[in-house]
């Protein structure tokens, strides 16, 4: 059970604290919630505690997982599917299992799809979605600017490319 101002990840909306734990009635049923705010959309939302598994939430990422991540931007091509539908489909659910590894994976694998072929409107709100999802998790994670960290995502993106 997470607690008052312990950092988390949830997939799709990033890195956010717990502002809370709170037992509610809603729709006849009481259930003890998260509330959770994410810096990166300001938004607020409750979560319910019982089933943060199945919803992907998890503790923020630790620093040897996120210079795993960051070995997987700078690394090698990787081969992408040709097919757009499964290419989309497959970054998705990479997205939502929500671990920090698979974000960055979507990530690397949509830049260099990118340096082939322009990525159409879909794909480029889905390498956003990911790129924002991991800028705002390490950022918390290590007590960093998120435009520093983008930066240097970035950085490493195009370093990787050449």
């Amino acid at each position: 059970m997470f607690k008052t101002g312990e950092r988390v990840f949830y997939p799709y909306h990033g890195a956010g604290e717990i502002q809370g734990v709170e037992e509610k009635e809603i729709l006849g049923e009481k259930r003890v919630y998260y509330i959770i705010r994410f810096p990166l959309t300001e938004t607020t939302i409750m979560v319910p505690s019982d089933n943060t598994k199945e919803l992907g939430l998890r503790d923020i990422a630790k620093p040897k997982d996120i210079k795993r991540c960051l070995e997987v931007i700078s690394g090698h091509i990787s081969e992408i599917d040709e097919d757009w539908k499964i290419r989309y489909k497959k970054h998705q659910d990479m997205l939502k299992s929500g671990t920090i590894v698979e974000v960055s994976m979507v990530i690397k694998n949509l830049f260099n799809r990118n340096q082939v072929k322009e990525l159409s409107t879909t794909e480029k709100k889905l390498y956003n979605t990911a790129l924002n999802m991991l800028v705002s998790e390490i950022a918390l994670s290590v007590g960093k600017n998120q435009e520093i960290v983008k930066e240097e995502v970035y950085r490493l993106l195009n370093d990787s490319s050449k």
